[in-house]
């Protein structure tokens, strides 16, 4: 947590995000002090959190060794129990994927020109339940074409056509699943087109 998310968002965007650590057993200050020494960690830790003055965090969040995502709204993006047993919730590219939502615009996302009139749309963008992208074949003709979903890592998500695309406009759906049909978590994700030897890619915001 001190490095893969503390000082990587540190670097990257200074000051925009809050790292807490909340002590759910409501130990003594010495107990946190001696967490902080023995794991490196800097960022701060929050004492009594499972106490009811002031808000009971296990209450309010799930129970402890949990990460949750919070926006400067105040709305829960991402809950770890939600999606993985008690001691596996740390999934840094889950995690990541939420964060980097909240910093993606709302508008014109990845919307530069595409060359040769290929075209490949979005939309909605962000949403929150699936998107709608639509490649359009100029050729008049039909084109082998490949259009895929990947994660921030590059890895594939999900493929959504692998084989001809007839002349004009074809709409593929994606519903935020992967391959084996499990909801991915909220965050940024790429769309990529290939047809005719042109490749694009436009950025899809998931924000569950």
């Amino acid at each position: 947590m001190q490095t893969d998310i503390h000082q990587y968002y540190e670097s990257r965007h200074p000051g925009q995000v809050v790292v807490l650590g909340a002590d759910l057993f409501n130990g003594a200050p010495s107990g946190a002090g001696s967490f902080k020494q023995g794991t490196g960690a800097t960022y701060p830790m929050l004492l009594d959190a499972a106490l009811n003055t002031g808000g009971n965090i296990q209450t309010l969040y799930g129970g402890r060794d949990h990460l949750v995502v919070i926006s400067r709204q105040g709305i829960v993006r991402y809950q770890a129990n939600d999606r993985w047993p008690f001691g596996n919730g740390y999934h840094l590219d889950e995690i990541r994927g939420c964060v980097d939502s909240l910093f993606a615009p709302v508008v014109g996302v990845g919307e530069e020109p595409s060359p040769a009139g290929v075209a490949l749309s979005v939309g909605p963008n962000p949403s929150r339940a699936g998107v709608a992208i639509t490649l359009a074949n100029p050729f008049g003709r039909e084109a082998a074409a490949r259009v895929t979903v990947h994660d921030l890592a590059g890895r594939r998500v999900a493929t959504l056509l692998d084989g001809p695309a007839a002349p004009g406009p074809t709409t593929l759906r994606w519903d935020g699943r992967d391959a084996q049909g499990r909801a991915v978590a909220s965050g940024v994700y790429h769309a990529r087109a290939e047809i005719g030897g042109i490749r694009l890619s436009r950025r899809v915001v998931l924000a569950r």
